[in-house]
């Protein structure tokens, strides 16, 4: 079995281009070879800004000779009386066989004809020749470009292609560069040419000339050279893996360096140094173990210098032009209280049907009438402050200029004009969660600001016909709506959603042009989606579908209901009350109005035991539902699995007498009620 490793070098590939052009090549290599017949290893991919490859073992020296089997047209088409009509001709000279040794074959369009030819297998570098040119062309680069007369294009002018199978060179060309078999290490400490003989001499030589081809490896080395430099100097660096990935893509020999913030800029908010630091010149933060900022940055060269000091000087001075222009942001901004901004979010557009951010923060302060009384009844006055400050900081210059800073900068401005701590807080929280993993809102006011900014975006979008559809979701609306889920379970706030959609669709009655109910309708089922799948990463699918089918208006509810049925499935008795359950559905269908159960109807032994367990366990089942303690009033529902068997087995429900008739199936449909309380537990499988 041999080895194939491939390198295209050239250019400074941007470092957001690296990643999704190594696994377009492991996808199409792997594609490539399985297409052709060819078994092969895993594929490890490596990439630097200079470089992009992959090396593969265990594959074959050449494809293994092969029968294929190639059904044509239909028989009466290709013979006519026992002879081949040109039609059979022309398909048996296309296979490359005699038309006589085309055969019969029955097919799902009839009788058709069948041919079988012998595929020679050719040699795995010839192959190759073929699939590693077009493996280049196909990597999905945001931006290409051409360059001299070469029709071919690519993110960056290449210089050398390494391009060998098991010891040799794959003869191939791309945009004018020849394969060969020599590499390259680092463009200024290590510049020189070297032959390449497999795989493990290639990294070793890489390694010895300068180079980290693996990205894991360069990440885990800036990580960890981060946080020694910053223990240095008495701090701890600020996690950010989004910059650990950007910077390795960015250096092939990361060399980790430290420089100094200049004292005067200090004073501007930590928030703004760190995004700027970060954003313009890729800069690590270090702080200490209160959280305040240090008056030092790490950064990483490309190269090792023999006056760090000098280079570290340099990027100071480079930093300090950036500062300069955060600072004069923050000294500009802070010329007006944040209020002062407010009137300009009429001058800005949240969306073209829905208006400008004045009349977004508008419809959030009247869902305050529905939202105020569920959550914090007594804080009006500050939900209303809130939310009135809560936007103001989009027209500030810190945040056209860093857009990530928003509500942080809406809290930093609060707290220097006086505002109430709680407020001040609830400025920044009201995004929260912004992302997957991030916290929901942990105040009250922060809590209330969210739900209502969260809500009318999504219920506003729906509201114009802006619904997500596939992967496009240019609102982010799926991600508000599961903020607005988490933070309902999170805070165990028993807010109807259909009562919530009301409300503020009637703050949007003069914006929407669809239909309200099926507004209503859609948005109602789009929760619905954004629960259940939030459910199911933890749950069992059919438990979240059953307790979904018996509502999910209350939705702390709804998680709760589906843990405490998870957690009875452990139990031996789950299995025989969820088919129980089943057994009483399914008699009663679609039947919905019952009558009164009468007493003096209970002519059987059984049915009169199972109204007399039903009656004693009744009211505490209720309450044990009321109160949301669903393992309890499962485990009294359990209770009842004696007597509905002994119904089933010895009550015929659909007697001959109606009145008798009537009265086992109020019985059953008084039981039912409860039951459906929790689930639809036809929807949950069992074995019985």
């Amino acid at each position: 079995m041999g080895q194939l490793l491939f390198e295209i070098g050239c250019e400074e590939i941007p470092a957001s281009y690296i990643r999704p052009a190594l696994a377009s090549m492991a996808e199409n290599i792997v594609r490539g070879l399985d297409d052709n017949h060819l078994a092969h290893g895993a594929v490890e991919t490596f990439g630097t800004p200079r470089r992009l490859g992959f090396a593969l073992e265990g594959i074959p020296a050449a494809q293994e000779d092969r029968s294929e089997e190639i059904i044509g047209p239909r028989w009466d088409v290709c013979f006519k009386d026992g002879q081949a009509t040109p039609a059979g001709i022309g398909f048996a000279k296309k296979i490359g066989i005699n038309p006589e040794e085309l055969q019969k074959v029955e097919t799902p369009k009839g009788e058709c004809v069948r041919a079988v030819r012998n595929v020679k297998g050719r040699a795995t570098a010839e192959v190759l020749a073929e699939l590693l040119p077009a493996l280049i062309a196909a990597i999905p680069f945001k931006k290409s470009m051409r360059w001299g007369a070469e029709p071919q294009a690519f993110t960056r002018p290449i210089h050398w292609i390494l391009a060998i199978f098991d010891g040799k060179i794959i003869d191939m060309e791309f945009a004018g560069v020849k394969s060969g078999n020599k590499s390259r290490g680092h463009r200024f400490m290590a510049p020189a040419e070297f032959e390449v003989r497999d795989a493990g001499q290639f990294f070793e030589n890489l390694e010895k000339a300068y180079v980290k081809p693996s990205i894991d490896k360069r990440e885990e080395f800036i990580l960890s050279e981060a946080r020694r430099i910053a223990s240095e100097l008495g701090g701890h660096i600020k996690e950010d893996i989004g910059l650990v990935s950007e910077v390795a893509n960015l250096v092939e020999y990361p060399v980790g360096l430290a420089g100094r913030i200049p004292e005067e800029f200090m004073s501007v908010p930590k928030e703004v140094l760190i995004l700027s630091m970060r954003t313009h010149q890729r800069y690590f933060a270090v702080l200490d173990d209160t959280g305040k900022l240090l008056p030092h940055f790490i950064f990483f060269a490309n190269i090792i210098s023999a006056e760090p000091e000098t280079v570290a000087e340099g990027n100071g001075r480079v930093l300090k032009a950036r500062l300069a222009d955060a600072r004069f942001f923050v000294d500009e901004d802070r010329r007006r209280p944040l209020e002062a901004y407010c009137p300009k979010l009429d001058h800005i557009t949240f969306q073209e049907k829905l208006g400008s951010y004045g009349d977004k923060v508008s419809r959030m302060l009247r869902q305050l009438d529905f939202l105020l009384p569920r959550i914090a009844p007594d804080s009006r006055a500050d939900a209303e402050r809130t939310i009135k400050l809560c936007k103001a900081d989009l027209p500030t210059q810190v945040v056209c200029e860093f857009t990530e800073l928003q509500g942080s900068i809406g809290r930093i401005y609060a707290e220097r004009d006086g505002e109430k701590p709680g407020i001040a807080a609830a400025i920044e929280e009201h995004y929260m969660p912004r992302f997957a993993l991030d916290d929901v809102p942990p105040s009250r006011l922060g809590v209330i600001a969210a739900l209502a900014d969260k809500m009318d975006s999504t219920a506003g979008c729906f509201g114009v016909g802006l619904v997500p559809t596939g992967a496009a979701d240019p609102y982010a609306l799926r991600r508000a709506t599961l903020g607005i889920l988490r933070t309902l379970i999170a805070h165990n706030l028993d807010i109807s959603l259909g009562e919530w959609t009301d409300a503020a669709l009637d703050t949007l009655s003069d914006r929407l042009t669809r239909e309200r109910d099926a507004v209503k309708d859609e948005l109602l089922k789009f929760f619905a989606a954004r629960l259940r799948a939030m459910l199911m990463e933890n749950h069992p699918t059919d438990i979240t579908d059953g307790v979904l089918a018996a509502g999910f208006d209350l939705v702390p509810h709804v998680q709760k209901k589906v843990e405490a049925l998870s957690e009875f499935r452990r139990n031996a008795l789950f299995e025989p009350l969820a088919a129980a359950f089943k057994r009483v559905m399914n008699i009663l269908k679609d039947q919905k109005d019952f009558a009164a159960i009468d007493e003096s109807l209970l002519k059987e032994n059984a049915e009169r035991g199972l109204y007399e367990a039903f009656s004693h366990v009744e009211r505490k089942i209720s309450a044990a539902l009321d109160s949301a303690e669903y393992a309890g009033a499962l485990e009294l529902l359990a209770g009842l699995k004696e007597p509905v068997d002994a119904f089933f087995n010895d009550v015929m429900v659909m007697a001959e007498d109606e009145a008798l008739r009537r009265n086992r199936l109020a019985l059953l449909g008084r039981l039912a009620g409860l039951f459906s309380r929790i689930a639809d537990f036809r929807m949950i499988h069992t074995d019985l």
